[in-house]
């Protein structure tokens, strides 16, 4: 298994991850908040790329959807909640459905498309995400894990 760090993810080439499982790594904010709306009972955390996808995917989940995200460190206007993940507790997201856009977390896992898998790697769950990493490099028989800083 050969493990790769790219340093930004806009730095990539075009489908550098294809075949292999991506990490994608955003700690202080993206991340962290993702994996904590997950901790705290959200259903699932949906990653928009940009804002008029989170709000038409937000908008198609209804009522249980939760639309979380910022650009700039900012709020986005009509938005429930920014990327912080003290925002993101148990009052806010249990039993709902997460649609977060950030200016640099989600533009990663977007660029990471191509992966066979993704996963969302931060501080809070380093040893959880290495582990599945391995996990499913193995179980695709991937050769390449990529670790994708967001920025």
């Amino acid at each position: 298994m050969r493990w790769h760090c790219h340093d930004l993810f806009h730095r990539m080439p075009p489908g550098a991850t294809a075949g292999g499982i991506a990490v994608v790594i955003d700690v202080l904010r993206a991340s962290t908040t993702m994996i904590t709306a997950l901790a705290s009972g959200a259903l699932a955390v949906i990653s928009e790329a940009d804002v008029a996808a989170a709000r038409r995917r937000a908008a198609a989940a209804g009522a249980a959807a939760v639309l979380g995200g910022e650009r700039g460190g900012i709020r986005i206007d009509g938005f429930d909640l920014g990327n912080s993940p003290a925002e993101y507790t148990a009052e806010r997201v249990a039993g709902r459905i997460v649609v977060i856009t950030t200016t640099n977390g989600t533009a990663a896992l977007a660029a990471c498309d191509a992966a066979l898998e993704r996963l969302v790697g931060a501080i809070v769950n380093r040893s959880a995400v290495a582990a599945a990493a391995r996990r499913l490099a193995a179980m695709h028989r991937a050769h390449d894990v990529h670790l994708v800083c967001a920025g």
